[in-house]
């Protein structure tokens, strides 16, 4: 038997361990570029619920209810710039107004100068239509709306659609120095609820406008079917 033959013959290297490295690099180049991709859509998600409508001259500045000084704060900066004069509250309850016209004059309002609105309100379309109510009972057509941020888009859907064809012109504007930020938003576990809250309301506000438009079309039930469990999850 010659030497060749009694040589064994060498394994060959197969395709697995290439495949099995391959595999590995392959998550570990993916994994980071996961991580950028949530991280810049969790941005983009924040950026779509904070709109900011330019500073304007407008007859009043509109405090939405819940305000826990921010947005008074903003309505004293503009006051002071001479954007406005005006201030207008949303009535939620006898107690919160009054409270709140008194920081509202200690701030630099003028007595006269601060309204409550005649209709009581228990939602951000309730407060679109006593402004609107207001606005027309005044004569006034420009209002600047200060909301937290996080509330300003769905804010400034609800009060445009509203007001479509009044004549009335909608401004918002997000308070300062709120912690709601498109960059940080999701590291605050207040964030990720309120960004849930926005999502379902808004959800909840455009299925009330298709149900008025075309609702007598359709099954009305199953439009309050959906809106009742909107509503149980905003809760």
């Amino acid at each position: 038997m010659s030497e060749r033959e009694n040589q064994s013959p060498k394994p060959r290297k197969g395709k697995s361990g290439l495949t099995g490295c391959s595999i590995i690099l392959a998550v570990l180049l993916a994994i980071p570029l996961l991580i950028v991709l949530v991280y810049f859509s969790l941005v983009a998600v924040g950026a779509i619920l904070i709109v900011s409508d330019p500073i304007e001259p407008v007859d009043a500045v509109v405090i939405l209810s819940g305000d826990a000084g921010d947005r008074l704060g903003m309505a004293v900066e503009m006051l002071e710039r001479g954007y406005v004069r005006n201030l207008v509250i949303t009535n939620t309850n006898r107690m919160a107004n009054r409270r709140l016209a008194r920081e509202a004059e200690h701030a630099g309002f003028a007595r006269e100068s601060i309204f409550i609105t005649d209709l009581a309100v228990d939602s951000t379309l309730d407060e679109a239509r006593a402004v609107m109510q207001f606005a027309r009972d005044k004569g006034w057509s420009d209002f600047m709306v200060v909301t937290d941020p996080y509330h300003s888009f769905r804010t400034r859907v609800i009060f445009r659609n509203e007001m479509r064809g009044s004549g009335i012109t909608i401004y918002v504007r997000p308070v300062v120095g709120h912690w709601f930020r498109s960059s940080s938003w999701f590291t605050y576990r207040e964030g990720w609820r309120f960004v849930f809250l926005e999502v379902a309301k808004m959800a909840n506000y455009m299925l009330f406008v298709l149900k008025e438009k075309i609702g007598p079309l359709l099954r009305p039930d199953i439009f309050l079917k959906i809106i009742s469990l909107l509503r149980r999850l905003q809760e």
